[in-house]
């Protein structure tokens, strides 16, 4: 029978190699050291690392295992490129690892140090061809930008004939200059106190010419400048319109259900406009009324159905909690006692469901037995309700006294609803101060010998009141 030959142990091989436990362990993962069936390790190959130790170590170097972080490190580059230049380069990991952190599932990938070195040279040519590839989108971005400046500047050219030629004249009516104002104004972005009332208008006249203006790029003092040639016409514009309220007055209907036959603004109508209506009512007027009415009505229908159903369905709620109670002849009759004292024991809801009674029964409690154990169920529940009433009133008395005592005021002007004196209650109390724990007017005006009597003027100022007071005191 052979004998096996002795090997090494881990902490051995650490002080003679003078390396840490991770790399004694990555050496011999990667076959540098080469581990006996007991886990020691053999001292032959521990001996040949010894004799070569700077070859060794530079093995060793590169079976290091680095992550993605690491990697660009080594490599002096971004993590993106590495992962990027790894992925063109068909580099494979050698380990993976699952890593719970921030709440997620990580996989955390481990590349050999020996062939991340070996992407040098294709970082290098990576580096080189995105250098070229600036190189050229810089010499295009010259003329696709001068293309592109030429191209907004004609736009922006269109658009400001456009402006021009939508431009109220002076055959505008009042509508056509207010939409031309609300749109100037959102394209400028500022609020003006005289169109404060149509900022929020919803008209597609206006979304339509503020997208032109912003098209054609007008600076923003030409923009306020046409605002201010614009207001004097826009204020007697104003003046010429009816609003809603009154548009609705007059036709029966408001302006926003007819938009095809009425020329509004967010409802607001010519005053010429509504005469004439109002004068000759059109025949798509009197339809448009008869519809609104029918609507109206319609809904006055739906909600008395509503009304109607809701009561409905509150009686029969009713009636199904009434008929879920018994009486308390019907419990007397079951547990067998008198009538007057199942009505002192009703529960604290103060009616007799099934599903209690069951219960009742179910559990057969004393007071069930006999008569006289009733009574004095009843006598015991009045004595712990009495008591229940004297720890609250001794418990709201004590609260009250804290209360006297940080305000400095009698006990009975603390009132007997006052809440906890908690730190936060008494910070918040001192802060604002409770009308029952202010001092009276008249204490405040009058003069501490008027307060406190002649005694006390005499005790604090050693001298006399007003001969005129002495004798009202």
């Amino acid at each position: 029978m052979t004998k096996r030959p002795a090997g090494m142990g881990r902490e051995k091989v650490r002080a003679v190699l003078g390396l840490a436990r991770w790399e004694v362990e990555l050496a011999a993962e990667t076959g540098l050291l080469r581990r006996l069936e007991d886990r020691r390790f053999d001292p032959a190959s521990v001996e040949a690392a010894l004799a070569d130790l700077d070859a060794f170590r530079r093995s060793l170097a590169r079976e290091e295992r680095c992550n993605a972080t690491a990697s660009a490190a080594r490599l002096g580059v971004s993590v993106e490129r590495f992962k990027r230049v790894a992925a063109a380069a068909g580099l494979e990991a050698v380990a993976e690892e699952e890593v719970r952190k921030y709440g997620k599932v990580l996989w955390v990938r481990y590349y050999r140090a020996g062939d991340v070195d070996g992407l040098a040279d294709h970082v290098r040519a990576d580096r080189e061809l995105r250098a070229a590839a600036r190189a050229v989108s810089r010499a295009r971005a010259g003329p696709k930008a001068a293309a592109t400046k030429k191209r907004n500047a004609e736009l922006a050219m269109a658009a400001r004939e456009e402006v021009e030629r939508r431009r109220p004249g002076e055959a505008c009516g009042p509508i056509g200059v207010l939409v031309w104002a609300v749109a100037l104004m959102r394209a400028a972005g500022v609020a003006l106190g005289w169109l404060r009332r149509f900022a929020e208008v919803d008209d597609p006249r206006v979304e339509e010419l503020t997208a032109v203006v912003r098209r054609a790029r007008f600076p923003q003092d030409a923009l306020e400048a046409r605002l201010a040639e614009i207001r004097p016409r826009a204020l007697d514009a104003i003046g010429l319109l009816a609003g809603p309220r009154q548009v609705f007055t007059a036709l029966g209907v408001p302006a926003t259900a007819v938009p095809e036959h009425v020329d509004q603004f967010g409802g607001h109508v010519p005053e010429a406009a509504l005469q004439e209506l109002t004068h000759a009512p059109p025949p798509w007027l009197l339809h448009a009324r008869a519809e609104y009415e029918l609507g109206r009505a319609a809904a006055e229908v739906a909600r008395q159905d509503a009304e109607e159903l809701a009561q409905r369905w509150h009686v029969a709620e009713s009636a199904i909690e009434s008929a879920a109670k018994l009486s308390d002849a019907a419990v007397a009759d079951l547990v067998g006692i008198s009538v007057e004292v199942v009505r002192k024991l009703r529960p604290k809801s103060g009616r007799w469901s099934p599903e209690y009674v069951q219960g009742v029964l179910a559990a057969r409690p004393d007071w069930i037995r006999s008569e006289e154990a009733a009574w004095r169920e009843v006598e015991r529940r009045r004595r712990k309700e009495q008591a229940r009433l004297e720890r609250n009133r001794q418990k709201r008395l004590a609260w009250r006294r804290k209360w006297a005592e940080v305000f400095g005021v009698p006990l009975d002007s603390v009132p007997t609803t006052i809440g906890r004196p908690t730190g936060n209650a008494i910070k918040a109390a001192r802060e604002h101060p409770p009308r029952w724990a202010r001092p009276p007017p008249d204490v405040l005006l009058r003069p501490a010998w008027a307060v406190g009597g002649l005694g006390v003027w005499k005790e604090r100022r050693g001298d006399h009141p007003p001969g005129g007071l002495r004798a009202a005191l």
